[in-house]
């Protein structure tokens, strides 16, 4: 009984730096009700309709991005098991970023944001930026810069027990 009490203890203390953590260094990126993206993914599929029950995640990211690089294999990790929309900001146009994507196997669901207005209405600072939805399809937590796999699916993980 002990040692259960001491581990949920800990769960607890480490989902309360997290979500404390999320709002002193993320602050301004949008939370709640997700904007609109009405444009499409490359391959003509509603982003809305892949998001719209989570936990779920949408992932800015873009060509140049050093730090988008480092995350690929994360993200794609991640992929397998929940859905993901990722925002290609200002990597040029549709061709350009199915250009990327072929030469780096990535298997994405991207919408094209050459100009950056979705990830404008999404109030990113840059790239990269990620957004976990919960399971009624809104924006839980944010985060900013690199996570690693086991970041992401603990921050999906929370999304997902906490709305429960």
């Amino acid at each position: 009984m002990k040692f259960r009490f001491k581990k949920m203890a800990f769960y607890i203390l480490v989902t309360s730096i997290i979500f404390a953590g999320q709002f002193l260094i993320n602050p301004g990126l949008k939370t709640g009700k997700p904007p609109l993206i009405s444009q499409q993914t490359l391959t003509g599929q509603s982003a809305m309709k892949m998001i719209s029950h989570g936990p779920a995640i949408i992932y800015f990211w873009a060509s140049w991005c050093g730090i988008c690089k480092m995350m690929q294999q994360p993200i794609s990790q991640v992929l397998i098991d929940y859905p993901i929309v990722m925002i290609a900001v200002k990597s040029g146009d549709k061709q350009m970023v199915q250009n990327y994507l072929t030469k780096k196997r990535l298997n994405w669901n991207v919408v094209n944001d050459p100009l950056g207005n979705i990830a404008e209405k999404y109030q990113t600072r840059g790239v990269p930026s990620i957004f976990f939805l919960n399971k009624q399809g809104e924006i839980a937590l944010t985060t900013t810069g690199y996570t690693s796999e086991m970041g992401l699916r603990i921050r999906l993980w929370l999304v997902n027990i906490f709305d429960a």
